[in-house]
């Protein structure tokens, strides 16, 4: 019944649809046949009637047409709310049907036959159209035609003449008719309905019945797939797929034909006579590279006349289980290992034992079933003993230390048993596994061990592990006693030329013969050892409560290990003279290990630095130079994140006081610190590489900068020098980085001018000239910055595609004091001439020096006299002054 009901409830929905659906087409037609109406009879009927009854049907449309667009734009909840709908539908249709009934007496004419026949025509039209509008319901059908030709009947019948009658005779036979005609209509719209629903159930059906299929093979736990007769795969799962490692849309239509495993497609081929196969064993994917362990069912797949017609395949993934197998074989192996090995109860009654711990115990496997490890024990331990090692295993379930049994011919030796307990997953102990080793034959092993745990195999000395030992039990001495100790941190000074020039072997003998002197020269208590490399280790005790004595005696140890190393070193017939450095460092109170090993590794890189073949006694300016230094770092890597370089602009001018570019010098706007010139952060940053980055953000700001001033006339020819580091100009890239930022801000490159020192050049003069030709190609210009301070080759010179000369700062100051200088000034300007190179001075900073470097031929000028370096906003207006007066020179700095 609830079926019935639900059903009959859809054919309403239904119905209702199609009903509010072809109403708006019903509408149209209604008010197109009222305007084509009113138009016709205005001519026979009086204006205020004709259009009084077209102002009404508007109206009805209007309603009708509101009601349809409610309809459409709400959601039907129930049968209650169709039937209201329904009403409301039918009541639409009723006040549009007694509109056009109305019709029948204000549009009729008594004595025109010609426009009676035209009324009737038109209430026949929309008669019959609305058959076609509302058979979805008899009943809204019925009452438009009852109310459309019963009143054009009842007209027709009044008029009393015999035509009229005929015609009133002919409108009730018409709508007897068409009442026929919307029943048959109807009966045939509800079964169409009926049977779209079902069909429309039955779909639904299948679909939920094939979704429920699919994911039941989907979630299924193994592997399933269909193949066709062709061995075509035509339906996989999501398990298989994952299983294969392949998405499922590739593994159907694969061709079973290019398995790797031609044993799977032999099974499968057979499948298709009508068997069913099995196969267990390793399958390889299909791309080759995933190996896994499989069980394979096949079974043939027929259709409805008992044809096979493919096969369908289930496919377990079996590697776990082969992996315990294998573990299982790998831990029988295992077992039957040299170390003597045996399992037991829980209550410790033996169940196994391996070969080895027969041949250890004498015992056979045999004779130990059933018994428990007491057939063991000697007389070394106590009952206490052993109720000990049951205590920790009961704890930890693990017990490990030196026993001795006895054996089966009576010897008694020491042996390390260690026992592990077996924890099954609810946490009970299973089983316990013991182990056994005989200790003595073990310990020159271990004394070996120890040998190379804390000794250097090469010179035999103590090694860094052994060092911290000892000067960690220095270091506690020295607290309590109150005697001064020294560490002594020995670099050798030339270790790597005799590495490089005779190679390691030759390495190998100097730091043995080393070790050697120093075990002789130091004091009976004092420790010797190798930190590693060419690095050793002197440490002094119980020197002096005295802190002045404690020094002297540790500098004089100092002054007799630089003797010392200084002898010469004969080595395979070669004489070799070395040099060590030396780092001191003095201690007593209870410090760090790594603290003190830091400082005198500091200490000695001072000495170092201070010539080599001397020593540095710590002092603490080293650490906070050092920890300075690590700041400094730790701030630029901040200041690359956080943008806080910036680039100010020096001019470079000509004789008339026209700005023809400028020089871009780095600055650092600290947070804290304010503007830091690059003298303290330049040397840093190439030490640890930061040079790189700040290299290229500079160059691209060069770039980003020379784009800005292609706007502005005054400033689109300006050039500008970026001075270049050797370490970036050394970098492989170094060529690609500069065109990729040119193209990225479409400059022209010859207005970007890289000025490089005079040591860069003749580095690797041969990768110089590759490079500086390759940028040369794309038009970028190169000046050679701090021309004649260094030791420049004019042959490389001539090599070289310079486009300028840079007169260093330190000739042009002597010019009024030095005669010497003013010649080196005049030979490079006529030297660059000769080239065919334009030269410029810098460090101009009175009219004297720039009117003797115009006189003698240098068309250009850098200094003070014209401007100090200023950020971008100062430079830009001192470029428009410059344009607004070109004869300007700047005296005011002389």
């Amino acid at each position: 019944m609830k079926g019935n009901i639900n059903q009959k409830t859809a054919v309403k929905y239904a119905q209702v649809d199609q009903l509010y659906a072809s109403g708006k087409i019903s509408l149209f037609s209604s008010v197109l046949l009222s305007l084509i109406l009113v138009y016709v009879q205005r001519e026979v009927i009086d204006s205020f009637t004709v259009y009084s009854w077209l102002l009404f049907a508007f109206f009805i449309a209007v309603v009708r047409f509101w009601l349809i667009y409610a309809y459409q734009h709400r959601q039907l909840e129930s049968l209650y709310s169709i039937w209201i709908w329904l009403n409301c539908y039918r009541l639409g249709v009723m006040c549009n049907g007694m509109t056009w009934g109305a019709a029948s007496f204000f549009m009729f004419t008594e004595h025109n036959m010609q426009h009676q026949m035209f009324l009737m025509f038109m209430l026949a039209g929309i008669s019959a159209g609305g058959i076609v509008a509302l058979s979805a319901d008899l009943i809204s059908s019925a009452i438009f035609l009852v109310l459309i030709l019963i009143p054009i009947a009842s007209r027709q019948f009044m008029s009393g003449e015999s035509l009229s009658i005929a015609m009133g005779m002919a409108a009730v036979l018409y709508l007897a008719y068409m009442l026929l005609s919307s029943r048959n209509i109807n009966k045939t719209l509800t079964d169409n309905i009926i049977l779209r629903l079902e069909s429309l159930a039955r779909e639904d059906t299948l679909r939920l019945n094939e979704e429920r299929y699919r994911l039941l093979l989907n979630h299924s736990p193994v592997g399933i797939f269909h193949y066709d007769a062709n061995l075509i795969i035509t339906y996989c799962n999501k398990r298989l797929a994952n299983m294969v490692k392949t998405p499922v849309k590739k593994v159907v239509g694969f061709d079973i034909s290019n398995l790797m495993n031609k044993e799977i497609h032999s099974l499968m081929i057979d499948t298709l006579n009508g068997n069913v196969n099995q196969y267990e064993g390793e399958y390889k994917t299909f791309r080759g590279k995933t190996r896994l362990w499989i069980g394979l069912t096949c079974a043939p797949a027929r259709d409805t006349t008992n044809n096979t017609v493919g096969g369908i395949a289930i496919v377990r993934d079996i590697s776990k289980q082969k992996q315990v197998e294998e573990m299982l074989r790998i831990g029988a192996i295992a077992f039957e290992t040299q170390t003597a090995m045996l399992v037991t109860t829980p209550n410790f009654v033996i169940l196994r034992v391996n070969q080895a711990f027969s041949r250890l115990s004498g015992y056979s496997a045999e004779e130990l079933m059933g018994k428990t490890p007491e057939l063991f024990s000697s007389d070394q331990h106590d009952r206490a003993f052993y109720n000990a090692i049951l205590s920790t295993l009961k704890k930890s379930g693990n017990w490990q230390g030196e026993v001795w049994n006895r054996r089966k011919s009576g010897l008694v030796d020491p042996e390390w048993v260690s026992i592990s307990a077996v924890v099954s997953p609810e946490g009970k102990t299973s089983h316990y596994v013991m182990s056994f080793s005989n200790v003595s034959e073990n310990k020159d092993a271990m004394a070996e061990i120890h040998r190379l745990a804390y000794y250097d195999p090469l010179t035999q000395l103590p090694n860094r592990r052994l060092l911290r030992d000892r000067l960690n039990q220095e270091l506690t001495n020295a607290a309590q006693s109150k005697f001064f100790g020294a560490i002594l941190f020995l670099d050798l000074d030339s270790f790597k030329a005799l590495n490089d020039a005779r190679g390691h072997n030759a390495g190998d003998q100097l730091l043995i013969e080393v070790a050697q002197r120093l075990r002789t020269e130091v004091r009976r208590n004092d420790i010797v050892g190798r930190l590693g490399g060419d690095e050793f280790v002197v440490i002094m005790e119980n020197l002096s409560r005295n802190y002045e004595q404690a020094t002297e005696i540790s500098q004089q140890m100092g002054e007799k290990l630089l003797a010392l190393i200084a002898k010469p070193f004969h080595i395979d017939d070669y004489e070799f003279f070395c040099s060590t450095s030396i780092g001191i460092r003095l201690f007593r109170e209870q410090e760090s290990v790594d603290e003190l090993l830091r400082h005198a590794d500091l200490a000695m890189y001072e000495a170092k630095a201070g010539g080599r073949n001397t020593f540095r006694f710590f002092n603490p300016t080293m650490q906070i130079s050092v920890t300075s230094r690590a700041n400094m770092e730790k701030d630029i890597r901040t200041a690359l994140e956080q943008n806080e370089f910036v680039l100010y602009f020096q001019s470079q001018e000509i004789s008339n006081g026209k700005i023809i570019g400028a020089e871009i010098l780095l600055r650092w706007l600290h947070p804290r610190r304010g503007l830091i010139m690059p003298a303290e952060f330049i040397e840093i940053a190439e030490k640890n590489n930061l040079i790189l980055p700040i290299g290229q953000w500079v160059i691209e700001a060069a770039c980003a900068q020379l784009k800005a001033w292609e706007k502005n006339q005054n400033t689109r020819f300006l050039q500008l020098g970026v001075n270049v580091s050797a370490r970036q100009f050394r970098q492989p890239d170094f060529v690609d980085k500069v065109i990729q930022a040119i193209e990225k801000y479409q400059i022209k490159p010859d207005l970007l001018n890289f000025e490089l020192t005079e040591s860069l050049v003749l580095d690797n003069i041969s990768d110089t000239i590759t490079k500086m030709h390759e940028l040369r190609k794309i038009g970028v210009r190169f000046s050679l910055d701090d021309f004649g301070t260094g030791y420049s080759s004019l042959s490389y010179l001539t090599q070289l595609p310079l486009d300028q000369l840079k007169i260093d700062q330190s000739f042009v100051h002597n010019i009024n004091t030095d005669s010497r200088d003013s010649i080196v000034i005049q030979t490079i300007i006529g030297m660059a001439h000769n080239l065919g190179i334009d030269v410029i001075a810098e460090g101009v900073e009175n009219e004297i020096q720039r009117i003797f470097l115009e006189s003698h031929g240098c068309p250009a000028y850098q200094g003070y006299i014209f401007s100090k370096p200023v950020p971008i906003e100062q430079f830009e207006k001192l470029v428009m002054d410059r344009e607004l007066k070109p004869n300007f020179v700047n005296k005011s700095l002389q």
